[in-house]
């Protein structure tokens, strides 16, 4: 028995047995990388990390049993690795996170692997499973939903068209790179645990990749049916505004004429009737006659001065009285 001291990624565990440190690959199976400072990380390799964590708490004891070659080229011991009656390498593989793989010899615990590896593929767990963004199933299924796209309506603006184009464009990148991928090295992750599914997979993506690129091929010719439609109405347009403009301009042209005219009019009529007054004046004062001078009548000479006041005269004309009013004397009126 040996006891788990380390959990080194999703297939490799150091253990203590004997006094001393061993560091063990578990056989017959391959988990996707998390942990290797020259490789990227790998689908679900930290799931299958996680896993083995959970599984094999620090302390916890386990059975080694070994197979023909028990060291492989980094000198890491090899073993089938149990827990009481459970075969680890065969979980990890039923969990969908490792593939069933040899190690030169090393074959007397491949068929329950593989085994636990048909099952995981045909109920789509893991690395099989289109729920999972990274595994390649799910990535062919987000392109080929990607790919359903709509065009645009004949009557978009070019805008729409434009930003279909980059739509289109970026999921034939994706696919580009999908076809790359699976076109790759069929001996390792993620490639090799697709073996029975890699041709269908690859015909899917390529059934897209015509697919989009029949789509380009439209989304351009719509865009310059589009683009004709546009400049030619905007060629009507602006016939329709220099001809509004015109015959607005005709308008003002006319409305100030007529102005004009009206003021000219109310000009004419102001010295026609100035020269009308000047002539009905003229008229006037070549007939008038100033009147003949008026002459006094003459008026019987006033009697002689009453010598006394005259208060019995009978003189009835015109008298100028002297001071105190009781004497007068005739005077002509």
């Amino acid at each position: 028995m040996a006891t788990v001291t380390k959990i080194v990624d999703g297939d490799t565990i150091d253990v203590r047995y004997g006094g001393e440190e061993h560091r063990v690959r578990l056989l017959n199976i391959d988990t996707p990388e998390s942990v290797d400072p020259s490789s990227p990380v790998e689908c679900l390799g930290p799931e299958a990390s996680a896993w083995l964590e959970e599984r094999l708490p620090l302390g916890t004891e386990v059975r080694l049993e070994r197979d023909q070659e028990t060291r492989d080229q980094y000198d890491r011991e090899l073993a089938a690795v149990f827990v009481g009656d459970e075969f680890l390498s065969a979980e990890i593989a039923r969990a969908g996170l490792g593939i069933a793989v040899s190690f030169g010899a090393n074959v007397r615990y491949l068929p329950p692997v593989q085994a636990a590896q048909s099952e995981a593929e045909d109920a789509g767990r893991g690395l099989y499973a289109t729920s999972v963004e990274c595994t390649l199933p799910a990535q062919v299924e987000e392109l080929t939903t990607d790919a359903m796209v709509q065009d645009p309506a004949a009557t978009a603006d070019l805008a729409a068209f434009d930003t279909h184009a980059a739509e289109l464009a970026a999921v034939l990148a994706t696919g580009t790179a999908l076809l790359a991928l699976l076109d790759g090295d069929a001996q390792g992750l993620p490639l090799s645990a697709y073996a029975d599914q890699v041709a269908d997979l690859r015909h899917r993506v390529s059934t897209v990749q015509e697919r989009l690129r029949s789509a380009a091929a439209r989304n351009t010719t719509a865009r310059a049916v589009r683009q004709e439609q546009l400049a030619e109405q905007a060629r009507r347009a602006a016939e329709e505004a220099a001809r509004l403009a015109a015959e607005e301009a005709a308008q003002r042209a006319a409305a100030e004429a007529a102005r004009q005219a009206a003021v000219e009019a109310a000009r004419q009529a102001e010295a026609e009737r100035a020269a009308a007054a000047a002539r009905a004046a003229q008229r006037a004062a070549s007939t008038y006659r100033p009147p003949a001078p008026s002459t006094p009548s003459r008026t019987q000479a006033p009697p002689p001065p009453s010598s006394g006041g005259g208060g019995s005269s009978s003189y009835t004309g015109c008298r100028s009285y002297a001071p105190g009013g009781k004497t007068w004397t005739p005077i002509p009126c």
